[in-house]
């Protein structure tokens, strides 16, 4: 089979491999599309999380490997043990690893297991015409929703996630920083969880109408200030709850500055230098911070969303490139003109449904 197959720093290999063979209580899923996601592009140019000296402490697996864990496809082959699944299901799939012993997963919250770990970083990915994937992590996708829009559900589901561990938005105003796909994810979450009006904050205005569109606000950074446009926004009384999702210290300056006391920040961006907290002024005024790691169930919400068409997903998909453009066509497209796309999707095969 096909395959993007990373090997380090810019030098993603499009490879001849053999297909996967399913262990026991997994499946193989024959990959219609994939989504380029925002720790890919860390892979492609680093920071890089994908082991390359030692073996990942859950997979025991090195570089090189296959990238990628937004996925869509048709399951091919089924492992021992599988029952409710069969093969031609449409599906996508939570590429959380996890060892299913420590106390985080038993108590159901795999996605921060003691040797967490995750498709296409510390085992071989999507990024390639077949995929072996453990059944219970699988989705079965609606039917008035295609193989091409699932791809979103995975960006989106880290939205709803972290939106859920605030608790009840509801009549709140919010703040959501940062208007790439996961910015996208947790405004869109936030406005199906109640809150009461939200404003994407962005460089340029790419993500304007998109945000207009759902009723949201939009301001570009570059030509006035984020504090500045939050106070005349709200009043004066400034936001109840504010989305981190870039990971730098000027955006995360900008986020607390204009957090009202008693505010909740969740901090999504991933920081490839550890920031600098203005603890004093966060905590005088009793304000709160959450951070979210991945998701659990939520990827079937999101597929829920799309079915019901309270998202378009399809608007969130601004390029498609095939694994043999993967690199020039998606990851270096992205460094160029990054700010211009929310996701680039990857067809895989066209011919395994729609």
């Amino acid at each position: 089979m096909k395959a993007a197959v990373w090997h380090g720093y810019k030098d993603i290999r499009i490879s001849d491999l053999p297909a996967p063979k399913p262990k026991p209580g997994h499946v193989v899923i024959a990959v219609s599309y994939a989504g380029i996601c925002g720790t890919d592009r860390h892979e492609y140019t680093g920071p890089n999380f994908i082991p390359t000296v030692k073996p990942h402490r859950l997979t025991g697996k090195l570089a090189p490997l296959t990238i990628g864990h937004e996925f869509s496809g048709v399951i091919s082959e089924l492992g021992d043990g599988v029952t409710d699944w069969s093969v031609s299901d449409r599906v996508t799939a939570n590429g959380t690893l996890c060892c299913g012993k420590c106390e985080m997963c038993k108590s159901g919250r795999y996605n921060v297991c003691e040797k967490l770990g995750f498709l296409g970083v510390n085992l071989d990915g999507a990024f390639a015409e077949y995929v072996e994937v453990e059944a219970a992590r699988l989705f079965a996708i609606p039917e008035n929703v295609s193989l091409r829009q699932a791809i979103i559900a995975e960006p989106v589901a880290c939205g709803i996630h972290s939106t859920r561990l605030l608790g009840d938005i509801k009549g709140k105003d919010v703040v959501v920083v940062g208007p790439g796909i996961i910015g996208i994810g947790c405004f869109l979450a936030a406005k199906l969880a109640g809150a009461a009006k939200i404003m994407v904050a962005g460089v340029g205005e790419d993500r304007k109408a998109l945000v207009e569109s759902y009723g949201g606000d939009y301001v570009d950074v570059m030509k006035i200030d984020l504090k500045e446009a939050v106070a005349k926004w709200s009043d004066g009384k400034n936001a109840g709850v504010v989305y981190e999702c870039v990971g730098t210290q000027r955006t995360l300056d900008s986020c607390i500055s204009v957090m009202k006391p008693g505010a909740q920040l969740m901090v999504m961006g991933v920081f490839e230098e550890p920031p600098v907290f203005p603890m004093n002024d966060f905590q005088e005024g009793e304000r709160r911070m959450y951070t979210s790691q991945a998701h659990l169930d939520e990827i079937g919400v999101a597929l829920e969303y799309f079915s019901n068409g309270d998202i378009k997903a399809d608007e969130l998909i601004t390029r498609e490139v095939t694994l043999d453009t993967l690199v020039e066509d998606g990851f270096e497209e992205l460094i160029k003109n990054g700010p211009q796309h929310i996701k680039i999707a990857i067809k895989i095969s066209d011919k395994r449904g729609n």
